[in-house]
């Protein structure tokens, strides 16, 4: 059983039932997860990071505060810092009712790191973490609609979930909801429950006579004018729209009657670019995929345990190269120069892991291949 399907249950029916569509809330779900964040968790990343904004908001009856008004100076080194976050500033501010925000605490937990990434692998699209602490009879924010979609695990106490029956369908981030008319439904959760909220759906959370703490798992979609809009980027790259536009005293009237021509020209080297290859590039080219988990990798290179051709390799959580028939790969905004054999090795590990011995009939060329693909970062290895 996956980390998702823990949290959300049958994925097959979660895709076709829920995903951007309807709530869905599964009590206690998250109990079977262990150290998913503690207590202490958050207090050591508020008071011992040295957190700098803006990995942290503080927000209090729809009113986000100025985060002059929790920061200090420091220093990091010889370094002169203005941003880092004062955590008696912040506690004082959540002692006074607001609600303290870490935003992509996953970075600063590793465990909570390896969850969005078990995750993500399952969805095909980033996943990150931010962590929500709320005093008590708290309200952050304003009715709003998120741009991701989110899954809520609740760490400790409770707090109040009213959603209502609509959606959004162009949602922007934190995006406020007013005049709505719609019918809503309350949902009271407690320690290890969970609630999917679909992108665009309108909400307003609650805290009662108790202090709580949530775990929000945002799925950043990517949609489909993510994907449009990097095929027309490369596309209008090419010679064919490199012209002038015409030159004179009117030159939008002169140019709207060529526009026909252009946007036919563009939409047929649109279809024509619309292969499984160039799909792959948009989507798993984006920064958000070049972050895999990297936990063990100094250890591993500060032991240097040989490499067995009987030890399964394996993309790192998280790593989704793209690779090119030229010998080059590439995670997120980083390139690669590799042999074509090590170039398919990634292409045959995105489907899964395998033996070191599968990678190459000649034991040396997979060892090879394998250490590289390890010291790169991209792989794994273990029996």
């Amino acid at each position: 059983m996956t980390a998702l399907s823990t949290l959300i249950g049958d994925v097959d029916e979660f895709f076709s039932r829920h995903l951007g569509k309807a709530a869905l809330h599964r009590p206690g779900a998250a109990s079977n997860l262990k150290n998913l964040i503690s207590v202490e968790d958050i207090d050591r990343v508020l008071t011992g990071s040295a957190l700098r904004t803006p990995g942290v908001r503080i927000a209090k009856d729809g009113t986000v505060i100025p985060a002059d008004r929790y920061v200090a100076k420091s220093t990091l080194g010889y370094a002169d810092l203005g941003d880092v976050v004062d955590p008696v500033k912040a506690v004082r501010f959540f002692r006074g009712g607001a609600t303290i925000v870490l935003g992509t605490v996953n970075l600063l937990l590793p465990h909570l790191h390896a969850l969005c990434k078990d995750i993500e692998t399952d969805l095909g699209h980033p996943v990150d973490a931010n962590v929500y602490v709320a005093p008590p009879h708290a309200r952050a924010f304003e009715v709003h609609c998120d741009a991701q979609d989110i899954i809520i695990v609740q760490i400790h106490g409770s707090k109040r979930w009213e959603l209502f029956d609509a959606i959004v369908p162009n949602p922007g981030g934190g995006k406020v909801v007013s005049d709505l008319d719609a019918s809503s439904s309350t949902y009271e959760l407690r320690e290890g429950d969970v609630l999917y909220v679909p992108r665009g759906m309108p909400h307003l959370v609650r805290t009662a006579d108790a202090s709580s703490i949530h775990l929000t798992l945002s799925i950043n979609t990517l949609t489909w004018a993510d994907l449009l809009r990097g095929l027309v980027l490369e596309i209008l790259r090419s010679d064919d729209f490199a012209g002038a536009l015409p030159l004179g005293h009117d030159v939008a009237g002169q140019a709207a009657p060529m526009m026909r021509k252009y946007a036919d020209l563009l939409s047929a080297a649109l279809a024509d670019r619309a292969d499984a290859d160039a799909v792959d590039r948009i989507v798993y080219g984006r920064t958000a995929f070049g972050d895999g988990l990297k936990t063990g990798l100094f250890r591993q290179a500060l032991l240097d345990t040989p490499i067995d051709l009987a030890d399964r390799i394996a993309l790192r959580p998280g790593t989704w190269p793209v690779t090119t028939d030229d010998g080059r790969v590439t995670v997120g905004d980083t390139g690669f120069r590799l042999p074509r054999e090590a170039v398919e090795t990634c292409r045959r590990l995105r489907k899964g892991p395998m033996k070191v011995a599968e990678i190459s009939p000649a034991p040396d060329e997979a060892l090879k291949i394998a250490s590289a693909l390890v010291t790169l970062g991209l792989c794994t290895t273990g029996s």
